[in-house]
């Protein structure tokens, strides 16, 4: 080949590499985007790399993999999403960094295909209803130190000893449709409320569990897998009208009497599977004892009832109460009684075992009611106390020692509570009346270094 020829392929040549090369200060950013549980790769993913205010997008190719050149150096959060996926849980943020040392970033990004629960609802006659409220929810375990919230709780039932909570809430579309998506894989169970259009609401249709139940217990899960859709979760609403529950609240002769008018008497109606959640505080119940609870479905209810002197605001007493538990059929239930008695007063001590540093504890019994609120007490350290003002019913009791920084040495721990002769640590107390005696509450510690020593 003559020299000419030969001269101007070599600089065609150097040309050709020359354009190939990155330019300064930039660097590429490659990778791939695969299925976290099929691990194959996913295509069309689009990828997102991001610093500050700096965005850069991009899309996989049939085979998952990505490319992006000519990227200014620093480092960038990537991210990648289609439709079907999710972010991966437990896996750490996927980071890019370019530098002049380090020009090719390889990046490996995990998409979780996410489960779908859908179906329609529609009223007692078949007819899609719009607007309903639909609860999906899981059962968790019960957290016996935290205080239940009435107000906000998601709580719906409890089962054994777990809770049936409220994870996810939509609405349906003008077709009674719903969709749950984006959810990870599990076992829910799906709630539907009617429509709380005053224009469209029948007052006799009920909440109603899949598959077609009123009770929680009797709900069905729905089990489903990651990337799995179970589009036919249907649910018909179930028309039931209530009943009338009506009665006395009965008074002692002697009686704590309010320090001025301001006087509340409350009734509050709690279904006995679903302690966390009362179905509400009721009109009350007048001077003369008597109360009529209206709309009650069958089942098996706990009502209580409170007089409470609110003179000192947001400090209420409760003077006197009472709760009985009752069973609801299809029938009006009368003369349903409720005895009252004031609160009580339990005595109490705080032991600390052998060389250990007696530490501030504090005692905070927790009523499963919607009336019993107990006062936190706080001890100084060994010796006795009062809980005051506890009503009837069943209560929880959350301990915990506070070590300072000259017992930081100590691990502390509850190594018991008693009420009498009653080992109460674990499952709580129930007072039905008078308390069967006092509450010892012994502390353990280990010579051991410890962070902070919490006992519950």
């Amino acid at each position: 080949m003559p020299f000419c020829l030969r001269r101007a392929f070599s600089l065609l040549g150097l040309c050709a590499v020359l354009s190939a090369q990155t330019p300064p200060g930039t660097g590429t950013v490659q990778g791939d985007v695969t299925d976290g549980v099929t691990h194959k790769p996913i295509a069309g993913a689009r990828v997102k790399l991001q610093a500050g205010e700096r965005i850069l997008f991009t899309r996989c190719d049939e085979n998952g993999r990505f490319q992006l050149a000519e990227v200014a150096m620093g480092s960038y959060a990537v991210a990648a999403d289609r439709p079907g996926y999710s972010p991966a849980t437990g896996q750490p943020p996927s980071y890019a960094r370019l530098s002049p040392d380090k020009t090719l970033a390889e990046v490996h990004v995990i998409l979780q295909p996410y489960s779908v629960i859908s179906g329609r609802v529609v009223d007692s006659a078949g007819v899609p209803v719009e607007g309903a409220f639909i609860e999906l929810l899981e059962l968790r375990p019960i957290d016996p130190n935290r205080r239940p919230d009435f107000a906000l709780s998601a709580s719906r039932a409890v089962l054994g000893d777990r809770q049936l909570v409220v994870s996810y809430s939509t609405r349906t579309n003008d077709l009674g449709q719903y969709r749950f998506a984006r959810h990870p894989a599990g076992s829910y169970y799906v709630c539907a409320h009617p429509a709380t259009y005053p224009d469209s609401r029948d007052e006799t249709e009920r909440a109603t569990y899949y598959p077609r139940t009123l009770r929680a217990t009797d709900a069905k899960p729905v089990a489903v897998a990651a990337g799995q859709e179970h589009p036919d979760i249907d649910i018909q609403l179930i028309r039931q009208a209530g009943v009338r529950v009506s009665g006395r609240v009965i008074e002692p002769v002697d009686s704590p009497k309010a320090r001025s008018i301001l006087v509340r008497r409350s009734i509050v109606v709690t279904p006995s599977d679903a302690p966390l959640l009362g179905a509400g505080v009721m009109p009350g119940f007048d001077e003369k004892g008597a109360f009529d609870l209206k709309d009650l479905l069958p089942g098996r209810y706990v009502i209580e009832a409170a007089t409470t002197d609110q003179t000192d605001f947001g400090n209420p007493r409760t003077l006197l109460a009472g709760r009985r538990t009752i069973d609801v059929g299809d029938k009006d239930v009368d003369g349903v009684e409720i005895a009252m008695q004031p609160p009580f007063d339990i005595q109490g001590a705080v032991v600390f075992g052998e060389n250990c540093p007696a530490v501030p504890v504090s005692i905070l019994p927790r009523a499963e009611s919607r009336l019993g609120n107990v006062a936190q007490q706080d001890i100084a350290g060994a010796g006795s106390f009062t809980l005051p003002g506890l009503i009837q019913g069943k209560y929880t009791l959350a301990i915990v020692p506070r070590p300072s920084r000259t017992s930081a040495a100590y691990r502390y721990s509850v190594a018991s509570a008693t009420l009498g002769d009653r080992e109460v640590l674990q499952n709580g107390f129930e007072l039905t009346g008078q308390p069967p005696g006092a509450l010892r509450i012994s502390i353990a510690c280990g010579a051991q270094p410890a962070a902070q020593g919490v006992a519950r």
